[in-house]
């Protein structure tokens, strides 16, 4: 799935899920959506996905409320 369209997504747990330090997901905001996209990049030399946090629901993960590295709301889950 590439970027949401506007519409709710439903993702279930059979998806694959990364968790940053060990697998490249990054939840953050939108300023800091160039440096997931880069670090994500840099690890597995592919593109990302991009999904919306504020129009996607997960069945068995809740997103984090905050960016990764600041205080911001997590917009964008960058996998």
């Amino acid at each position: 799935m590439r970027r949401s369209s506007g519409e709710a997504r439903t993702w279930s747990t059979k998806q694959t899920m990364r968790t940053e330090g060990t697998n490249g997901m990054y939840c953050v905001c939108r300023e800091h959506v160039e440096l997931a996209i880069d670090k994500f990049v840099d690890e597995y030399e592919d593109a990302p996905d991009l999904v919306n946090l504020q129009t996607t629901a997960f069945s068995a993960w809740t997103a984090p409320e905050h960016c990764e590295w600041c205080g911001n709301p997590a917009e964008i889950l960058v996998v």
